[in-house]
């Protein structure tokens, strides 16, 4: 994913390793997901 997004222009980007859960377990910061309606 990471590689398509910096194909599309996005300059900012990494690579998560671990994935997301690693980055919940490390207790780092996650925003809740807004519902639009």
């Amino acid at each position: 994913m990471a590689h398509q997004l910096r194909a599309l222009g996005y300059k900012d980007v990494r690579i998560l390793k671990g994935g997301l859960g690693s980055w919940a377990n490390a207790g780092l910061p996650l925003e809740p997901k807004t519902s639009t309606a």
